[in-house]
């Protein structure tokens, strides 16, 4: 399956940790020491105050920030072979700007549902009271797997051109048992993105979910246009 780069290209470092265990339960170790390696879309002084270390599989752990203050918090989840940056300025400032904090991270090279969970934990660790998951592409695969084994539940979760089959977080596994707020979004003429959202859709336990397909053939968080990035504010906003 063809998944797209964005332009963003800043790549931050991946270095190795102890780590316990990893398993379906949001991770509880405690952060790393801040990342030395700063991305260009991080300013140092983000990187020196909000810079996290989220532990991983394998030894591994993925860099990180949290931006912006406030109790409700949103995890942005990468497209595969991109980074943080792109994410940060699609829709990662538009939510700082208005009140929510907001985890940006580079994947581990581990199970990318565990470096969700991971972020979940880190958000909480700073007294976010109500946590939401985005994710582009695979990381919209990603956070359907982290909202159906996050405990405890997150408050939503959003896939954007999220595939219906991933080796290693099986999402149209994790949506028979994903019961928190979630919508689907993809587009029309993007390959066949739009039939997987829809039957991951179909076969998900969620009472309180939606199905967007938006025209022309956008992938991931290209999909980010004025209208989906007022349909996540406004379901980050009711829920």
């Amino acid at each position: 399956m063809a998944i797209r780069r964005a332009a963003c290209r800043a790549i931050l470092s991946a270095a190795l940790m102890g780590l316990a265990g990893c398993t379906t339960a949001a991770p509880r170790a405690a952060p790393t020491s801040t990342p030395s390696t700063v991305a260009d879309c991080i300013s140092a002084d983000e990187q020196s105050a909000d810079g996290v270390g989220l532990p991983a599989d394998n030894g591994r752990h993925a860099d990180g920030v949290i931006l912006g203050s406030g109790e409700t918090g949103v995890v942005l989840a990468n497209q595969v072979n991109d980074d943080l940056c792109t994410w940060k300025t699609v829709l990662g400032d538009e939510l700082t700007d208005r009140g929510y904090r907001v985890l940006l991270f580079d994947w581990s090279g581990g199970n990318p549902g565990n470096d969700v969970l991971a972020g979940v934990a880190a958000l909480r660790r700073v007294g976010v009271q109500k946590v939401f998951l985005v994710g582009a592409s695979r990381g919209g695969a990603a956070v359907l797997y982290a909202a159906a084994n996050a405990r405890p539940p997150v408050n939503g979760v959003v896939s954007l051109s999220g595939p219906l089959s991933d080796e290693e977080v099986h999402p149209a596994v994790a949506v028979r048992s994903l019961t928190v707020p979630v919508i689907f979004v993809a587009a029309k003429d993007d390959e066949d993105f739009a039939s997987q959202a829809q039957s991951l859709y179909t076969a998900c336990a969620s009472t309180d979910k939606k199905l967007d397909i938006v025209l022309g053939a956008a992938h991931g968080w290209d999909i980010v246009d004025n209208n989906v990035s007022a349909l996540i504010e406004s379901f980050v906003a009711g829920h």
